[in-house]
């Protein structure tokens, strides 16, 4: 939590990603759907929905691959150290019929149930956004880009046409 106070401002991600975020979830991400979809069939358009769940992603995020993320957006050394610390030091073993396996180094994932894991995998995903949105490929109303949303894990992309973007 005090790590979050004190770097939240490094920590930010889409608007169009509407998970992990104070005042915002689930409802807001299917009003947004639900009003493209309807400006759309309103306009003589269809919408096309490719809808993406990326399951176990908390689980796949690549450590080094989250930190070059981070050095990109300037995260003060100090609390990338505190995240390497951390993450350096994961460390499992399975256990089969009451006997353990050899302890093995965890080189990817974000810690299930951390204050900070939902925060960094929504940083770690962020680019998926920012391409698609750098794209244009996609729905737009009044030239605001809405051709994809994002809850968490789970991206919908919305498109108008299947071959072109409008």
């Amino acid at each position: 939590m005090c790590l979050l106070e004190l770097y939240s401002s490094y920590l930010y991600s889409s608007d169009l990603q509407f998970g992990f975020k104070k005042k915002t979830g689930c409802n807001s991400a299917i009003y947004t759907v639900k009003s493209v979809v309807e400006y759309y069939t309103k306009h003589g358009s269809t919408v096309n929905v490719c809808l993406l769940d990326m399951s176990k992603a908390f689980d796949k995020v690549n450590h080094y691959g989250l930190y070059l993320k981070l050095m990109k957006r300037n995260i003060p050394q100090r609390f990338l150290m505190v995240l390497i610390n951390w993450y350096s030091k994961c460390y499992a073993a399975v256990r089969w019929n009451g006997v353990f396996s050899r302890v093995f180094d965890i080189s990817c994932g974000v810690r299930q149930g951390g204050v900070l894991s939902p925060i960094l995998f929504a940083v770690y995903v962020d680019d998926i956004i920012v391409n698609l949105r750098e794209s244009r490929m996609g729905c737009s109303i009044n030239g605001l880009y809405i051709g994809c949303v994002m809850y968490a894990d789970d991206l919908l992309i919305l498109s108008a046409s299947l071959t072109s973007h409008l």
